[in-house]
């Protein structure tokens, strides 16, 4: 017996012995915890081959072994231990030399595996008719139903069995029971085995071939069968008005418009290839156009091409623009796959994430950054917490209820012409929307994982409606809370200045919101109402404004 130097490992088990047939080898496979240390060895006459494995934890759980079909080119195979060893004796009928490998865990598997292949041959031993007739009847009964013979050769029988059957033809039995041939019929043998065995590899080729384009053509039969069904059920969408250019008033109401994703962020795609990123930026551009065309707004695109921008970046770039209004659009998916989930919504920012956010300014001191006056009164503030908390919880709050009227106006707007998924805003903890001096809203303009909705998406006139109902929304919004329109930076610079030149006192010992208010002639709601206090309870030293 010839034997190979073995691979190291530590102490593992052996899960599955497992084995594949096809017509040109068997495969027999090892799963194992680690990498397995192992050796092999195969007698001379290549009857028998032996596996072991070292060092193995699980001796009587090791698998014992497994059934081969007849056309494999193994018979049986037997467990053995040794110590802390198994060995697995493989009996060989007709089998070349195997081959042996290792594969590493994959996806697919998180174990290694020992792959033993033996590759078939030529029968060596006798054939009586009576067993040459069982190999034939077995053959019969498990060779495909749509076998057919190609190149002249029926790939219905294995290879091995045609070179059994050819040997058969050219050779004799002798006494000894061993077949043999005289030299003549061995040069016929030989030049017909090299033909047999390129013409089965040929016709198998073919075989492939025609199978794979029949599936292929199949597939695209029923694909496009299927496409053609949901495009007829998804007509053409009809083109809103065409929007005209105006020139804006002296200081128009800002809106800035931020297409979702882009770049090296696709967002989510679609079963036809539908990128969000695409939808996004062809409805910006579109509402952007709309905006344009009426007199008192101004739009500004975030991103006005295929480009990545970071999203904190987003809202700095709205700040920058002195935004009044931050519209990020986007396009919705499932991840499961499920296609019936469908319809637009409107997503404003939860009240946990705005304080989440509103602390993160304060303890960086980033309040300068932020528009209008209260960046500026707040960082005249250092030093009395109490007065910034109040500013930015004020500014914070005026912001999420502005985005949640606007939300409503678009959805109501939306409603008249797309089917909405739901049609009441939607509190999310998103970082597009964080910004606490501007009025922020996220809109899904419907779902790409949904057939339909896909197709609709990327038609031209759909997106152009979307952006018009959008546009509908934050016009009926601006003139229907007049108050909100007061939103200039001059306006809200002077609003919140004001609050700098009220009275103001510092909270003393045994002080009470009664005390104060009956002190000063006022009410403990209106105190509450101008400091935006939550709570009744005061803090000595705190800063209250007094009406």
């Amino acid at each position: 017996m010839c034997l190979l130097i073995p691979e190291v490992a530590y102490s593992q088990e052996v899960y599955k012995l497992r084995n594949y047939h096809n017509s040109e080898k068997t495969r027999v496979v090892l799963d194992t915890e680690s990498k397995p240390d192992f050796s092999t060895a195969l007698s001379k006459d290549k009857s028998v081959m032996a596996v072991r494995i070292r060092n193995i934890d699980n001796l009587s759980k090791a698998p014992k072994g497994g059934k081969f079909k007849p056309q494999s080119c193994l018979s049986s195979v037997a467990k053995k231990t040794d110590g802390r060893d198994v060995r697995y004796i493989f009996s060989l009928k007709s089998c070349e030399t195997p081959k042996t490998f290792i594969l590493a865990p994959s996806k697919d598997s998180k174990n290694y595996r020992l792959v033993i292949d033996f590759p078939h041959g030529m029968a060596v031993s006798s054939l009586s008719s009576d067993n040459k007739a069982q190999i034939k009847s077995t053959e019969t009964r498990s060779s495909p139903v749509n076998s057919a013979k190609t190149s002249g050769v029926d790939t219905s029988k294995s290879l091995a069995a045609q070179e059994r059957d050819l040997f058969i033809q050219y050779s004799a039995a002798g006494k000894d029971g061993f077949r043999t041939m005289t030299p003549a019929n061995a040069a016929i043998y030989n030049q017909k085995l090299k033909e047999l065995r390129e013409n089965y590899k040929k016709a198998q080729l073919e075989q492939d071939a025609t199978i794979a384009a029949e599936r292929q053509s199949s597939a695209v039969k029923k694909s496009s069968s299927s496409r053609i069904e949901v495009e007829e059920e998804v007509a053409d969408t009809s083109a809103p008005p065409v929007p005209v250019n105006a020139t804006p008033v002296a200081r128009p109401f800002i809106i800035a418009i931020d297409a979702g994703h882009g770049g090296k962020d696709p967002g989510a795609i679609g079963k036809r290839g539908v990128r969000e990123k695409n939808v996004t930026l062809a409805i910006s551009k579109a509402l952007v156009s709309y905006i344009n065309s009426n007199k008192s707004f101004r739009g500004t695109l975030i991103r006005s091409s295929d480009i990545f921008i970071d999203l904190d970046r987003r809202s700095e770039i709205a700040r920058k623009r002195k935004a009044d209004l931050l519209i990020s659009i986007h396009a919705d998916s499932v991840a499961s796959g499920n296609s019936t989930a469908r319809g637009a919504s409107v997503l404003v920012l939860s009240e946990n994430r705005a304080e989440r956010e509103n602390g993160k300014i304060l303890k960086n001191h980033k309040q300068t950054q932020l528009i209008g006056g209260a960046g500026e009164v707040m960082d005249q503030s250092v030093g009395n917490p109490y007065l910034a908390t109040a500013i930015l919880d004020m500014s914070s709050t005026n912001s999420r209820s502005e985005g949640n009227l606007l939300a409503k106006e678009i959805l109501r707007s939306l409603g008249s012409f797309t089917h909405l998924r739901k049609s009441q805003p939607i509190s999310a903890s998103l970082a597009v929307l964080k910004s606490p001096d501007i009025p922020s809203l996220l809109i899904e303009t419907g779902y790409l994982s949904n057939r339909y909705e896909e197709i609709q998406l990327n038609q031209p006139n759909y997106q152009k409606q979307i952006a018009y109902h959008i546009y509908l929304g934050i016009k009926s919004y601006y003139e229907k809370y007049p108050a909100q329109k007061i939103k200039s930076r001059q306006e809200s610079y002077a609003r919140t200045k004001k609050m700098g030149g009220k009275r103001s006192i510092t909270v003393k010992k045994g002080e009470s919101l009664s005390i104060i208010a009956n002190r000063y002639g006022t009410t403990v709601s209106e105190i509450k109402k101008l400091n935006s206090l939550k709570k009744d309870t005061l803090s000595v030293g705190q800063v209250l404004y007094l009406p």
